[in-house]
């Protein structure tokens, strides 16, 4: 059992006594109580809370605007905190909102103040800095919704509400006023929350729900799926204990549906590809083309993937390629866990050139104020080419230093656990599943034949080739031909998607259309076996950490990250910022991205990075910026486990076919490999932009 590394996960059961199997079984039994108990703990507090608080939502006011006339809107409650939080929605210019140097004198915005006014008197005791939000007048039928944070003067405020409270008449009241300066009558929707978390505390428990999710991922004390699930529902108990409970569409709402069906959409056909034999054949051929050559074949299908990734995303390239790997490396004698965790890195590496490669650039490239701004695919490329280049090129020799005294050893151990998990699989099963029988059979003979001959770097490359000639090929070349079509499909839509007029047609859609499209074509009666090889928990484990993330958000973790960069950028002087918001905004976005996963980080990076930009106190250009994020939350990625979406993706294909990739295995080998892909673009961008300023 790994659980908390007390017992070695490489020693087989043989070569325990009859004394240290009794010690292992009561020890086991013991830290399942305590896992147990400490999970009930976790129930507990999570389901009290739910019980008993209800849904939290400010209330929603729509407030008529007529022009050069001011509105007071009092607040539901008397703000106790540092902050109140607005939420404004209507026909609003969200650029010219959040960069006022962008209007004109003759734009129209409407003037809005946090106001304490003595109601009987009608006099204002303070107020508040004022918020300036702009009119979108071309664009009087959208909507846009814009936030800002009113930093109350508590002492002031306390102070004025002592002197007027001695008055028996005084009547003191909190207001938002707003000031229409438009020709037009005009409305917003507004929400107003007096009293938000408070930050302090909500960074010191947002740290505690991460290292939380880690203990339980890092140290295998549960299924990632569940620890996901369980951590997600603590952070929802936490916001009902500070009287923020979501409701349950706010929660869904979290969720981001679109990536969840782009690996669905992508995991139903190959599910049905892998019938057809064709990663068999694909590792017959990269192995003829490395001539028996280890280091070569590993070179070529490293690079290969990256390069792949680019104009694939890269969760739909290890959906495709771990399965090729799997069969390569069992063919040819390799560690398939180390190999299988380095084809995933160098996808993210590769992924990161352009704007469809993964998923965090698929975020920062279709983002309204960044495509207005100029960026494009073919910019994008452009300026990503030399950091991707030089990090895949110095990555292979630093991976070759990392792996060559492990990458030929251990194998049988592997394999016997590979059997293992795959028959405690087949146990908890309802029904015999044929696939995970016929894979346990596979295994159980290539374990006799490596504990009859060593597997070395020199064996006969004729009989390994012939070998696989014999068992690799294409099963099904009709079924192939139909695959094609679907995955041509898929890929020409995910190409057109970054051109105009093709926005309609999201990644999301391409794969889950694709995806129908081959099971018309295949005609298959046995769509629930297709659905077998869909990766459910993989699917969930992503569902939680969106939650999580959101939940994150809320609780003040994600804008204390923000406000803290913000600072540091503030304290360099003129000359120095773009420098220094380069390094804070890459380093911040890889390392944030490891530990808490890179889409969730790029979009609170991609948040932060537009703030900066529109900063005019600081002056800072977009482009470089946009750069900067998009090298750290993709190479980030490769920091650990949950850091990616393809990482968590090829951990599960990995465990289907009786492979397990534990946290702290990929940890060792994805970080370092992410500290130097993040040290090239760190000189990359420091070069170009502070020395040469290409932008």
């Amino acid at each position: 059992m790994a659980l908390l590394g007390i017992i070695n996960p490489f020693r087989l059961e043989d070569e325990y006594s009859d004394e240290d199997l009794r010690r292992r079984a009561i020890r086991n039994r013991i830290l399942t109580l305590i896992k147990i108990t400490i999970f009930l703990i976790v129930w507990t507090f999570f389901t009290t809370f739910m019980i008993i608080t209800p849904p939290h939502s400010p209330t929603e006011k729509l407030v008529a605007l007529s022009s050069n006339k001011t509105q007071l809107v009092e607040l539901d409650e008397e703000p106790t905190g540092e902050f109140v939080i607005m939420e404004l929605k209507g026909n609003i210019d969200t650029s010219k909102t959040a960069s006022p140097k962008q209007a004109s004198d003759d734009d129209p915005y409407i003037e809005i103040n946090l106001e304490s006014v003595d109601t009987n008197s009608n006099e204002t005791l303070w107020k508040s800095k004022t918020w300036c939000v702009y009119i979108d007048v071309p664009e009087l039928y959208s909507t846009a919704t814009v936030k800002h944070s009113f930093r109350v003067d508590k002492e002031r405020k306390r102070f004025m509400q002592r002197s007027l409270r001695s008055s028996d008449d005084s009547d003191i009241k909190m207001h938002v006023s707003l000031l229409n300066l438009h020709t037009e009558s005009t409305g917003v929707s507004m929400k107003i929350d007096a009293n938000p978390v408070d930050s302090t505390t909500g960074v010191i428990l947002g740290v505690f729900l991460i290292l939380f999710l880690y203990v339980l991922i890092a140290f295998e004390i549960t299924d990632r799926a569940f620890a996901g699930v369980l951590v997600s529902l603590t952070a929802i108990g936490i916001l009902c204990v500070m009287g923020m409970r979501p409701s349950f569409q706010t929660i869904l709402s979290w969720i981001d549906i679109n990536t969840l069906m782009l690996l669905f959409g992508m995991m139903i056909m190959v599910a049905i590809l892998s019938d057809t034999g064709l990663f068999d054949y694909l590792s017959l051929f990269a192995y003829r083309m490395s001539k028996g050559n280890t280091w070569l074949l590993l070179f070529y299908l490293y690079m290969s993937t990256g390069i792949l990734s680019a104009f694939l995303d890269n969760v739909t390239m290890v959906l495709m390629m771990v399965p090729v790997t799997i069969r390569l490396c069992e063919a040819v004698g390799l560690k398939t866990t180390l190999v299988v965790i380095n084809i995933v890195l160098f996808s993210n590496i590769g992924g990161a050139l352009t704007p469809v490669g993964d998923p965090p650039n698929m975020i920062i490239a279709t983002n309204s104020f960044i495509v207005a701004n100029g960026v494009d695919f073919g910019n994008f490329t452009l300026h990503m080419f030399t950091g991707v280049f030089f990090s895949m090129l110095l990555g292979f020799p630093m991976t070759y230093l990392m792996t060559r005294n492990h990458i030929f050893i251990g194998r049988a151990d592997q394999l016997r656990r590979s059997i293992a998990g795959l028959e405690k699989l087949s146990k908890g099963l309802k029904e015999e599943n044929r696939d995970i029988t016929k894979r346990i059979a596979e295994l159980q003979e290539r374990l006799k034949q490596t504990e009859a001959k060593t597997n070395t770097p020199n064996k006969d490359f004729d009989d390994n080739l012939n070998d696989m000639k014999m068992k690799y090929k294409i099963r099904d070349k009709i079924l192939l031909i139909k695959c094609c079509i679907a995955f041509g499909f898929a890929v020409t839509m995910f190409l057109a998607h970054s051109f105009p007029n093709m926005e309609g047609i999201t990644l999301c859609w391409a794969a889950v259309l694709a995806a129908l499209l081959l099971l018309i074509l295949t005609d298959r009666p046995d769509v629930d076996k297709v659905l077998e090889g869909v990766e459910w928990d993989t699917l969930i484990f992503f569902a939680a950490l969106f939650v999580l993330t959101e939940a994150l958000v809320e609780i003040g973790l994600i804008d204390w990250v923000s406000n803290q960069t913000i600072a540091v950028i503030m304290l360099a002087d003129k000359d120095s910022r773009l420098c220094v918001s380069i390094l804070l905004l890459l380093w911040i976005s890889a390392i944030t991205s490891a530990f808490v996963g890179n889409i969730p980080i790029t979009q609170m990076m991609l948040k932060l990075t537009i703030n900066l930009a529109t900063n005019d106190k600081l002056g800072l250009p977009l482009h470089p910026l946009v750069w900067a994020i998009s090298f750290g939350c993709c190479f980030g990625g490769n920091g650990t486990l949950i850091g990616a979406s393809a990482n968590v993706v090829t951990a599960g294909m990995a465990n289907s076919f009786g492979y397990n990739i534990n946290f702290k295995y990929f940890f060792i080998l994805g970080f370092p490999l992410m500290i130097l892909s993040c040290v090239i673009a760190t000189i990359y961008l420091l070069i170009v932009h502070c020395v040469l300023t290409w932008h």
